[in-house]
């Protein structure tokens, strides 16, 4: 998906502002399902105060695979490989879009990070195109649903409450932008 920026391209660094809104709205879900997932954790470790905040400042690919994999661990004989794997690639495109160098070209988000570079005379970046957002945030408020349940679930069968921020089980409001 990473590929050299071709030549003859016409470059801008004025984004518009429905890609502008798209970042930020995918900022805020990706933070909401970080907020579950961390929350999630501590119900799941019994964690006190030093624990919470071991759990909240690991990377969140990291603390939702072991989530799954404690979940798996509960029922024998589960596998939820594609789960972590779409948390992975969640993860992946929300470091690029908040990591990246944005730009347009040729009228389209191109998004460069230098973490994917292959040598000195390339600019290594992708498109990341109105549909490339749609489909993360697609993925982002079904995983996000899922998790609210999840931890609702877990807090009821504790008497654990983790968190003082509301939360309701239906997403019905997505961040603004978004219909």
């Amino acid at each position: 998906m990473h590929t050299p920026m071709p030549e003859g391209l016409r470059l801008s660094q004025e984004i518009p502002d429905q890609v502008k809104l798209a970042l930020a709205d995918a900022v805020i879900v990706f933070g909401r399902i970080e907020q579950e997932l961390i929350e999630i954790a501590w119900i799941m470790s019994n964690a006190d105060l030093k624990q919470r905040l071991r759990i909240a400042r690991a990377p969140t690919k990291e603390n939702f695979v072991d989530i799954i994999e404690a979940v798996e661990q509960a029922e024998p004989g589960l596998k939820l490989d594609a789960l972590k794997e779409t948390v992975r690639q969640l993860a992946d495109d929300r470091n690029l879009m908040v990591h990246g160098a944005w730009t347009m070209t040729n009228e389209k988000p191109w998004v460069v990070w230098h973490k994917f570079a292959e040598d000195t005379d390339s600019v290594i970046g992708e498109y990341f195109e109105p549909w490339r957002f749609e489909r993360f945030m697609t993925k982002s408020l079904h995983l996000l649903g899922m998790l609210r349940q999840f931890h609702n679930i877990l807090e009821a069968q504790t008497g654990v409450k983790t968190t003082s921020i509301p939360r309701s089980d239906a997403i019905n409001s997505r961040p603004r932008g978004e219909t």
